[in-house]
C-alpha cells in the first residue's frame, strides 16, 4: 500500500514545498477527469494534439484558479487552446511554443504547459494502454518523451518511465537511454547515503542521468512520488554536470 502525500511530507519536511506543489498537479487532474472522460479518445497516438478546443478556456481557468496565475498568462493560452494552436506532443520532444505576449520566459512556459497538458497526456496512456511496451531507442512508445527515471524489478530487468503520460516499459539493462551507449567506463553511479533506495546512473558520453528505483521503494510510493522523495538526487546530480531529459511531476528539469 502506498504512503499518502501528508506521510511523505511528515517523513521528508525538507520537500513540503514541491509536494504540496504536487498535490495541486493532483487536484487539478482530479477536477477535469469528468471532462477528459467525455473526450473522444484519438484513434492512433500519432492523431493526438492536445484539449478538444471546446473545452480548452474552461480547462485553462480550472488551472489559474488551482495554480494561483494571473490572468496575463492563463488567457492567451485559453486563447491558444480555442483557437486549436497548442500541440501537446511537441512538448515531449522539447519543443516549446514561442512566449510571444506572454509574460514570462520560454522556460517559464515550458514549466506551464507540462502542468497544464499531463493530465491530457495520462488520459491518452488510459486510452492506448502501451505500459509494457519496448522502449526504442530510449523514447516513450507512447509520447516520444526521454525518460529520466527506471526502475529494477526481478530479472534483474530495468523498465523505464515516462514523466509525461506515465508509461512504463523494458529497455536494456546496461545502457544509456539517452544517448545509447553501452560503454562500462562512461556508466557511473552516484550514491547517496540519505537517499536509501535510490541512486543515478550518469553517462559521460552525453552528461545525462537517470534515476534509478529499487523495487521496494514502489512498493511504498507511486513513481511520481518516488521521483519528488529522491529530488535531493537531482540537486547532486547537475552539480557534477550532468543533465535530467524530462521534467519531473512538479515541471522541474534543470535543477541546481
Amino acid at each position: 500500500m502506498t504512503i499518502d502525500i501528508q506521510t511523505l511530507i511528515g517523513q521528508r519536511p525538507h520537500l513540503k514545498d514541491p509536494l504540496e506543489l504536487y498535490d495541486k498537479c493532483r487536484r487539478f487532474h482530479q477536477q477535469i477527469t469528468q471532462l477528459l472522460s467525455e473526450i473522444k479518445p484519438a484513434e492512433t497516438p500519432e492523431q493526438a494534439k492536445a484539449y478538444p478546443p471546446k473545452i480548452g478556456a474552461e480547462i485553462s481557468q480550472l488551472f489559474a484558479s488551482i495554480f494561483g496565475l494571473p490572468g496575463e498568462v492563463i488567457e492567451p493560452l485559453g486563447r491558444l487552446q480555442e483557437d486549436g494552436k497548442l500541440d501537446f506532443m511537441l512538448l515531449p520532444t522539447g519543443e516549446t511554443p514561442e512566449p510571444a505576449s506572454l509574460p514570462c520566459s520560454k522556460d517559464e512556459l515550458a514549466g506551464i504547459l507540462f502542468l497544464l497538458a499531463r493530465p491530457y497526456f495520462l488520459a491518452l496512456q488510459e486510452s492506448f494502454g502501451l505500459n509494457g511496451s519496448q522502449w526504442q531507442d530510449g523514447r516513450c512508445p507512447l509520447c516520444s518523451a526521454k525518460p529520466a527515471l527506471s526502475s529494477i524489478i526481478e530479472g534483474p530487468k530495468r523498465n523505464l518511465h515516462c514523466s509525461f503520460c506515465g508509461t512504463s516499459g523494458p529497455y536494456r539493462f546496461i545502457g544509456c537511454p539517452d544517448c545509447g551507449t553501452t560503454d562500462a567506463d562512461k556508466l557511473q553511479t552516484i550514491l547517496s547515503e540519505d537517499e536509501p533506495g535510490f541512486r543515478v546512473i550518469t553517462c559521460d558520453a552525453c552528461r545525462s542521468y537517470v534515476k534509478v528505483l529499487e523495487s521496494p521503494v514502489l512498493e511504498e510510493m507511486t513513481i511520481d512520488m518516488a521521483d519528488l522523495a529522491s529530488l535531493p538526487l537531482d540537486i547532486i546530480a547537475p552539480q557534477k554536470g550532468y543533465r535530467r531529459r524530462a521534467p519531473n511531476p512538479i515541471s522541474l528539469k534543470d535543477i541546481e
